[in-house]
């Protein structure tokens, strides 16, 4: 597993940033990044979220939620897709194991056409 520490100097090093340059992004200071990149203390939240956004990345990815560095797009399209899964998702939920069992066969016949 890697550290936070890791995956920022990864991702430092991907866009070819330097600790200055990372550090003036995010509003901290270079001795606070510092400790950061050498395991010396952990980001608090806020500082993650900034860190993803400078850095082209996601929180998730920094903590080590997932190993995908790639941001996620968050258009209004995406918004409305995310919604309307919820919302199916909830739908499913409340169905008995049986009829849950038959959309899912229908789901799996629907998408070998």
């Amino acid at each position: 597993m890697t550290t936070v520490a890791e995956r920022l100097i990864y991702l430092m090093e991907n866009l070819d940033m330097k600790q200055t340059e990372l550090a003036d992004k995010i509003g901290i200071s270079k001795q606070s990044l510092y400790k950061y990149l050498h395991c010396k203390c952990e980001p608090r939240a806020e500082i993650i979220k900034k860190m993803a956004i400078a850095l082209n990345s996601t929180a998730d990815y920094i903590v080590g939620l997932t190993n995908d560095a790639r941001p996620i797009n968050r258009d209004a399209n995406t918004e409305q897709v995310m919604k309307k899964e919820n919302e199916l998702l909830s739908k499913f939920r409340k169905l008995s194991a049986d009829d849950q069992i038959r959309i899912e066969e229908r789901m799996n016949i629907m998408l070998d056409k």
